[in-house]
């Protein structure tokens, strides 16, 4: 039977892998028509799943944000900084632009804009540490905390897997961009292309949808209130569903232009408008009192560094851990596997150290820059009594609160069509990116330059609107929160081996990195005028 078909514009589609989609497919509306059908059920299930992994499984968390971190540091600044996707004659496919803005935009959606508004409001009021809620300590560490948690141990969490995935792609010419496939140096390709790597990539796919599940079901509410507020109409839940609908349109679109014309022209125009609307808030907003919190929050992450990144607070049993940072920790190794994908799938011909120090500069410092304008916004906002921000996420809703300050600001109207723009792409980005990446890991005999099949796709970007709908309307926080958590907790355990399966395969493919300083620099000089004679025989591996 033939791997690939192709479509009416000659670009060769992938068939679908039957062995993992149905399995895939089945876990995932079984779960989604369970959480419909018995939701009070789902609910006491829910709060039992997070006692136990919060209880009894969070350090396992929070040594593994510690671990990812060193681990791609290491890569990008160690031995094998200089090893390149694709050999060493390959060249980037993408722009450094394009391509930051696609991995970017895929990897934090309408999410980020949500959670950097208001979640210094939930530190504020219930801070770590034992600090006095709503006291000058308690907005000091509310102001930085949020930067933490999507700082760079959080892209850490995303980028570790694309260094394996991408050097079995690319480099041993694996006819997958799959979780399983970059674990074979260590588990073998008989077992990586057998039932173990069936069962691992299944569980990447339904961690992928609890994931971007939850990012959807956190920004579709936000969305929905920005377009009542902006038609003069009631937000019920039948405008979450209106918006959903609208970010499937925009996926449409992208699918019909494809990866190069879809998501990287979604994510160049968001650049664009996400732009403007920064610099209006900046501009129009608390410009001083942004620069200042922003000082003094560099100032207490860069002390506390060490505090937050292990804290579990044991004794007091506060919580604050394991409701945040953990939850946090867990969300992004649900995301991690897809994200590794994607950034692997549009990392050709960097090193890793590009790779590694351009994911976690960027994504970081992009991360913090929405924590600036959206967070020290809507703190000034509620700090100076210009706009009742607690009062409002009490008697109201969260997105009733975001758009609340913005309304404050001058140019009301041009941000708020602004903020609904950049809210749909980055929804529709991260829709298609991930149903891409859902679609690869479903496909067989994905070599470059076969794409996955359109209707592949299409079912699973249904299927993340369905998952965030069903979260959407399962109860809030909490539910949110434990998809997360639970999902998350075998990944942990297949992104550490893929990592190993890297190192096994770098000291194969180049064993002059064992040698001693001054036989790694006679080699590092003799390589660079000829190929090195125990390269692997896929002809691939290579250095700048």
């Amino acid at each position: 039977m033939r791997q690939t078909i192709t479509t009416g514009v000659n670009k060769p589609e992938a068939q679908v892998d039957k062995h993992i989609f149905w399995p895939a497919c089945i876990i995932v509306t079984a779960v989604i028509i369970v959480m419909i059908v018995f939701e009070s059920q789902t609910l006491a299930a829910i709060k039992v799943a997070f006692e136990f992994v919060t209880n009894q499984l969070g350090f396992a968390y929070i040594w593994a944000g510690a671990f990812f971190f060193g681990a791609v540091l290491w890569l990008s600044l160690g031995r094998y900084s200089q090893v390149r996707l694709g050999g060493p004659d390959a060249r980037p496919e993408f722009s450094r632009l394009s391509w930051v803005t696609m991995f970017f935009c895929s990897g934090i959606g309408t999410s980020l804009i949500f959670w950097s508004s208001i979640e210094w409001t939930y530190y504020f009021t219930a801070p770590p540490f034992g600090l006095e809620p709503k006291s000058d300590r308690a907005a000091d560490y509310a102001a930085m905390y949020g930067m933490f948690h999507w700082g760079p141990l959080a892209w850490a969490f995303y980028c570790l897997t694309a260094f394996p995935i991408g050097y079995a792609f690319y480099n041993r010419k694996q006819k997958q961009l799959r979780l399983s496939i970059a674990c074979a140096g260590l588990i073998g390709e008989k077992h990586a292309n057998g039932h173990i790597g069936k069962v691992i990539d299944v569980l990447m796919v339904f961690g992928l949808v609890g994931g971007v599940g939850t990012a959807l079901a956190s920004g579709t509410p936000m969305l929905a209130e920005a377009i009542s507020r902006l038609l003069g109409i009631e937000h019920t839940f039948n405008v979450d569903i209106v918006v959903v609908l609208i970010w499937s349109v925009i996926f449409v679109t992208s699918v019909v232009l494809g990866l190069k014309r879809g998501i990287q022209r979604l994510s160049q125009f968001n650049l664009y408008a996400l732009s403007v609307l920064c610099v209006i808030i900046f501009i129009g907003g608390p410009t001083f009192f942004m620069l200042n919190s922003f000082t003094n929050s560099m100032g207490l992450m860069i002390t506390e560094f060490a505090h937050m990144a292990f804290y579990t607070d044991p004794v007091a049993n506060s919580m604050f851990p394991q409701w945040w940072t953990i939850f946090y920790w867990a969300w992004w190794v649900a995301m991690g596997p897809y994200m590794g994908i994607f950034i692997a799938r549009i990392s050709r011909g960097r090193t890793f150290r590009d790779m590694g120090l351009t994911v976690l500069g960027a994504g970081s410092a992009g991360c913090i820059l929405f924590f600036i304008l959206f967070g020290s916004t809507s703190m000034h906002a509620e700090l100076s009594g210009t706009f009742p921000v607690l009062e409002t996420m009490a008697n109201e809703s969260p997105s009733a609160a975001i758009l609340g300050t913005l309304e404050q600001l001058p140019l009301y109207s041009v941000i708020l069509v602004l903020f609904i723009v950049v809210g749909f792409v980055y929804s529709g980005t991260t829709v298609d990116s991930s149903a891409y990446v859902l679609a690869s890991v479903t496909s067989r005999n994905l070599g470059e330059g076969v794409e996955p099949h359109v209707a592949n796709r299409f079912f699973w970007a249904v299927a993340l609107g369905a998952a965030g709908l069903v979260l959407m309307n399962a109860g809030g926080l909490e539910p949110l929160k434990t998809a997360s958590l639970v999902v998350g907790v075998p990944l942990l355990v297949v992104m550490c081996l893929s990592f190993f399966s890297l190192l096994r395969w770098l000291r194969a493919d180049f064993p002059e990195r064992q040698r001693s300083s001054a036989d790694v620099g006679t080699a590092e000089a003799t390589a660079s005028a000829t190929p090195s004679t125990n390269e692997s025989i896929t002809g691939v591996q290579g250095y700048v």
